[in-house]
Parts: structure tokens; C-alpha cells; sequence
């Protein structure tokens, strides 16, 4: 299958559909103001890894691309952080964090693969 688009990149697929997991939790979650925050950073930085892959894509590859998927890459270092702070203080189940973690450890990996592979 040829990529058209971006959204032809099964990385951005899957980062899309993890980010809007995070977004599905976010609606279910008692908001608290101790939670808001921690809820807020961690869909901010879901939907960073796909907005950055698209915008990479859309800048013709090259450095630029690179340096997006660069950024998307730090930002699944980010979200595991958050994920695991929003376990810790039970804010999702042990089942939905090991979810969440293994989707973003796939990401990560599959990232690390594209930026190889544009170099």
C-alpha cells in the first residue's frame, strides 16, 4: 500500500487511536483540581505524537519530517511519565495502564524505525 498521506502511516494510525484512549479516560475521570492538570498534560501530550507526525509528514520528509518525528519520539517519554503518575494515584487500573504503556512502547519502537529509515 503506497502512503498518500499521513494518515496512511500505520505509526500516526496508531498514535491516533491511543491518543483519543487518553481522551476516552479524561471524559470517564473524576476531575478533581488536584487531577486536572496531570489529566490536561497528559492529553496534550497524546495528541502532540500524531499532530507532530502529520505536520512532519505535510513538510515534504527530509530534516523537517525528521525533527518531527523527533519531537513525537520525546513526547512518548513524556506521556509513559504520565501514565504512570495517573496509575500511581489511582486515577486508571493496573489493566489500562499496562494498555496504555505497551501502546506507547509500540509507538516508540515503530518511530524509532521511521526516523531510521528517513536519515
Amino acid at each position: 500500500m503506497a502512503i498518500r498521506r499521513y494518515r496512511d502511516l500505520l505509526v500516526w494510525q496508531k498514535a491516533h487511536k491511543a491518543a483519543l484512549k487518553v481522551f476516552a479516560l479524561f471524559k470517564k475521570a473524576r476531575k478533581t483540581s488536584a487531577t486536572y492538570e496531570i489529566w490536561k498534560q497528559t492529553i496534550r501530550a497524546a495528541f502532540s505524537i500524531p499532530a507532530n507526525i502529520a505536520e512532519g509528514y505535510h513538510s515534504h520528509r527530509g530534516k523537517t519530517f525528521v525533527s518531527k518525528l523527533e519531537i513525537a519520539r520525546g513526547e512518548t517519554g513524556e506521556i509513559d511519565y504520565w501514565v504512570l503518575v495517573l496509575f500511581e494515584i489511582g486515577e486508571i487500573d493496573k489493566e489500562t495502564y499496562q494498555t496504555l504503556a505497551q501502546d506507547y512502547t509500540e509507538i516508540l519502537v515503530m518511530l524509532n524505525s521511521l526516523i531510521q529509515k528517513s536519515v
